[in-house]
């Protein structure tokens, strides 16, 4: 009882309510700065290194690792570690998951993750990034809850994690909010910070234009709001869902909603829209659906006629999630104390602890390096020596005797003379002396560099910078959140896609801050790396999300999808016969197009018809043995051209041929001689110049005045003469100074300018200039490359 002293309880109270504070608020609930997790988490990840779940290696049950985890560095409940788990599993949680899940890891509707037996779990690529280097003394390492193992206080974290996949928490007294960002934005503005540390969070914000949530949506804040709030490290991120109105037959309208705010749970959504119908609240809805599946959220909202679809949406961005607020508070933990940072001083606090990991790595390759060195200099000494070492281990009674003998004789340490005395008598020749002398070489060279990273901290940020650039190379992406210039009730966006023939896509979105010139490189980049014999560019657009394109195929039916709809990056069209022509609502104006068959019978038909219709249904009947050749958007004014493989063109006046429904079988387009069909079509206005192309790669350009306007359904005029087994494949109307790309049979793909001194003119009788003299390959299509628009102009 002597032990025993009299506290007064404020005071005890007052003091235990401290310490219990302060572990909620390090060892629970708010992140790191340098690596940008919490304790569990930090765990977690660790103990699937140590059980060695890399991406490249098979997963395992979530119920092993949360053993892991709780057995050897975490003793507290199995939910809160899976729950962890289970949330870096996430896409629509994290924006770069950490750890790639197998199984029932939950929905963006709520549903809960199936039971941790039932899942699997292994590390990505990023998380492995985190923990690089973690086993050469880059961070320090504590004892376990029961000093049986060590753990690390702090990941290596080549990957800024915190500021990527920001966090949320809520301690005693304390809570933090840090939304999530663009890596490629995050690693710009660190490479800039590191070689600029003055540089101010205005500077900073030209790389980080804002968070990026992994739901995407709109944040509707302005950029000068946004700066205050990385400056105050306090704030309020507005963002609302995507939605576009599209319309339908019947002068009716509907809105489909493609991306929701951040943490927002979809049904709950649905339902609160639901609730403003049943209630009354907004009567112009008359049906809800949830459409959403593995490629995207898609809900549906069918209007009454004649409601206006731009009220109906500003009541739900209004009364519904559909917009929401994402508050905002940089709290972290700065030598285990937590403290407010601004953005620059959060990327500052990075930076510092991935130049202490860089001389923590370096100064332990830099003495693993010497040690080997060391005992490499000996090893050669024993080699330039054999027979006199041989000897003297021979002559020695034992181990100990030898050692002494060959420290003394030839000023070895006694590290040296033990690793001569393990080396076996096979590595005595003289090749493997060159080995040894070849490996000093390169570990002196190591040294010098590893002396030289050491020297000055200049050098230490050169290898940050080139860390963040190799990062780049391997996980760069684009922003999935806009961020609204105009605080507009719809948001246009833009993609630039090829279609080809066989129903593959290249799709890629298209923002104020691309170069369109690249993307459209990126795309002709990807056809020619993956395009297979037999494929044909159909087309490559530049069209705004909302507007549908129709894909027509050579049995005269006709599919349609909304621009947004299309698979993003590489994809493929549920089609399966081979597509002949595009179109896109609104081009050419005239919202009609044209229908050609390859023996020469021709269709005009409101696209209407094609539209919103059900897929894949009949837009031309077809002779027995016809095929449909090509389909074209109208255009006015302009004249219709018509030509053939035989090289046959006839040009006549658009308007000869009427305007028909989807039934119509056509009318005669041209006359076509025996064994002849139509190769393709164009419109023309304006051009003065048609550019022909032959199979064998014979081109020309030839005036337009030398193709008289005649009538339909007359035969064409020669306008190539064809060597034997040619034939034509494009004729283009062009100017000079305009791009085509040619595309050949083995997939290359040149792009070529309009110009005299490279494409000669010649008279339609003429054969033209042979440009690539094939021996096996051959052209198969010819196509003129976009003209850009800007951004925020109509299509």
């Amino acid at each position: 009882m002597e032990d025993i002293k009299k506290v007064p309880i404020e005071e005890e109270i007052k003091s235990a309510y401290i310490d219990y504070a302060m572990s909620v608020i390090a060892g629970r609930a708010i992140p790191d700065v340098r690596d940008g997790l919490k304790p569990v988490q930090r765990r977690i990840l660790f103990a699937m290194y140590e059980l060695g779940l890399l991406p490249n290696k098979p997963y395992k049950k979530s119920a092993r690792v949360v053993g892991e985890t709780l057995g050897k560095f975490h003793p507290h409940g199995d939910t809160s570690v899976y729950d962890a788990l289970v949330r870096m599993a996430q896409d629509f949680t994290m924006r770069y998951p950490l750890i790639d899940g197998q199984g029932n890891f939950g929905s963006i509707d709520g549903d809960p993750q199936a039971a941790m037996r039932y899942t699997e779990a292994r590390l990505t690529k990023l998380a492995v990034e985190m923990l690089e280097d973690i086993d050469k003394n880059t961070v320090d390492m504590v004892p376990n809850f029961d000093s049986s193992l060590e753990e690390p206080t702090v990941l290596p974290s080549k990957f800024p994690n915190l500021i990527c996949n920001g966090t949320s928490g809520i301690a005693v007294g304390l809570a933090t909010s840090i939304p999530p960002h663009n890596f490629t934005e995050v690693a710009e503005a660190l490479k800039y910070l590191a070689q600029f540390p003055d540089a101010t969070v205005e500077e900073l914000c030209q790389f980080i234009k804002g968070p990026d949530f992994p739901t995407g949506g709109i944040i509707t804040n302005s950029h000068e709001e946004i700066i205050d709030i990385y400056k105050t490290a306090r704030g309020s991120i507005t963002i609302k869902g995507k939605a576009r109105i599209e319309k339908l037959p019947g002068n009716r309208q509907r809105i489909v909603i493609y991306e929701i705010p951040y943490q927002v749970n979809k049904v709950e959504l649905i339902k609160r829209i639901a609730e403003l119908v049943r209630t009354g609240k907004e009567k112009g809805i008359s049906d809800l659906r949830d459409e959403s599946d593995r490629t995207g959220i898609r809900i549906v909202i069918e209007l009454k006629r004649d409601t206006d679809p731009e009220k109906v949406l500003k009541k739900l961005y209004k009364s519904t999630p559909l917009e929401k607020s994402f508050p905002v508070n940089f709290t972290v933990l700065v030598d285990k104390q937590p403290k407010v940072l601004s953005l620059k001083e959060i990327l500052q606090e990075f930076i510092k602890h991935r130049l202490e990991v860089i001389t923590r790595r370096t100064l332990f390759d830099l003495e693993k390096a010497e040690n080997r060195l060391h005992i490499v200099e000996g090893l050669i000494v024993a080699l330039e020596n054999a027979d006199k070492v041989i000897d003297i281990v021979r002559s020695s009674k034992d181990t100990s005797q030898a050692r002494e003998l060959l420290t003394t004789r030839y000023h070895l340490t006694e590290t040296q003379a033990n690793a001569i005395l393990d080396m076996r008598l096979a590595r005595f020749t003289a090749l493997e002396t060159t080995k040894l002398k070849e490996e000093k070489k390169e570990l002196e060279a190591q040294i010098e560099n590893y002396k030289k990273i050491l020297s000055t901290e200049e050098e230490k940020i050169k290898v940050f910078i080139q860390e963040m650039d190799e990062m780049l190379s391997k996980y760069s992406d684009e922003r999935k959140t806009t961020i609204a210039v105009e605080k507009e009730l719809t948001f246009k966006e833009y993609f630039m896609f090829a279609i080809m023939s066989s129903g593959k896509v290249y799709n890629h979105k298209v923002d104020e801050n691309t170069d369109k010139s690249e993307i459209l490189q990126k795309i002709i980049n990807d056809i020619s790396l993956n395009s297979v014999e037999g494929e044909k560019i159909v087309s490559i657009q530049e069209v705004e999300s909302s507007k549908p394109v129709a894909f027509f195929t050579k049995e005269g039916k006709a599919d349609w999808s909304l621009v947004i709809d299309l698979p993003k990056g590489e994809g493929k069209l549920k089609i399966d016969s081979e597509i002949v022509g595009t179109i896109y609502q609104g081009e050419g104006e005239e919202n009609r197009v044209f229908l050609i068959t390859k023996k020469g019978i021709i269709k005009r038909m409101f696209d209407e018809d094609i539209f919103y219709k059900s897929h894949k249904h009949t837009v031309m009947p077809l002779n027995e043995g016809d095929e449909l050749a090509v389909a074209i958007a109208d255009q006015n004014p302009s004249y219709i051209g018509i030509y053939t493989k035989n090289a046959d063109l006839l040009l006549f006046e658009r308007n000869e041929v009427r305007v028909t429904g989807d039934k119509a079988k056509g009318v005669e387009g041209i006359d076509l001689d025996p064994n002849d069909e139509v190769a393709g079509s164009f419109l023309i206005d304006g051009h003065n110049y048609i550019l022909i192309a032959t199979s064998k790669g014979y081109m020309k350009l030839v005036e337009k005045s030398e193709f008289p306007i005649k009538k339909r359904g007359q035969k064409g005029l020669m306008a190539v003469k064809l060597n034997k087994d040619d034939y034509v494949v494009s004729m283009i109307p062009v100017d000079i100074g305009e791009d085509v790309l040619v595309q050949t049979k083995h997939g290359k793909l040149l792009k070529i300018k309009v110009d005299p001194s490279i494409i000669p003119i010649g008279k339609r009788t003429s054969t033209g200039e042979n440009k690539f003299n094939f021996e096996a390959d051959s052209i198969v299509k010819v196509l003129k490359l976009p003209k850009f628009q800007e951004i925020g102009n109509d299509s």
